[in-house]
């Protein structure tokens, strides 16, 4: 197979070389639409900018934001969640002489647990709610107890109400 420019305003790619049995796509130097991309791409995705649309072929619009932040904070400052899209983080003082701490994460205004964590050497969790909660049903609501003897009973503050995801 051979390639033929005529002449005229057509220029010439740069780059192109024949190899056995396969195609090469010539290079034009400068890149356009969908080929110029930069940074990590992802296979078969689409980039958008933050605030733009893209077009869709029926005619819709699909706009691009970028995930917002929300912290909530129970009344004593005691248990701290902040929430980007679906991923909650879950922060909580020291107390002094704790041996276990239980985070328990549910549905207002039933007070139904979910998310049931006994832990005795971290103060943070990480949380996707959307694998747990069903976003149609939020908010939903943190409360954390603190155990100081073993196997006695979990003392908590105020709960984290309201936190929407």
């Amino acid at each position: 197979m051979s390639l033929t420019f005529p002449t005229g305003i057509q220029q010439k790619p740069s780059g192109l070389s024949g190899l056995p049995n396969r195609f090469s796509r010539p290079s034009f130097g400068t890149l356009y639409g969908f080929d110029a991309v930069g940074g990590d791409v992802v296979d078969g995705a689409l980039l958008a900018e933050n605030g733009d649309y893209l077009l869709t072929e029926s005619g819709d619009y699909l706009a691009f934001e970028t995930a917002s932040s929300t912290t909530y904070t129970n009344s004593d400052n005691s248990l701290t969640v902040g929430v980007t899209g679906t991923s909650a983080t879950f922060t909580w003082v020291t107390v002094s002489g704790a041996t276990s701490y239980r985070l328990l994460v549910g549905y207002l205004p039933t007070g139904t647990n979910y998310i049931h964590l006994l832990t005795p050497s971290f103060t943070t969790r990480t949380v996707d709610l959307a694998l747990h909660f069903s976003a149609v049903q939020k908010p939903v609501y943190a409360y954390l107890g603190v155990q100081t003897v073993v196997g006695g009973p979990y003392v908590g503050g105020p709960p984290v109400n309201n936190i929407n995801f």
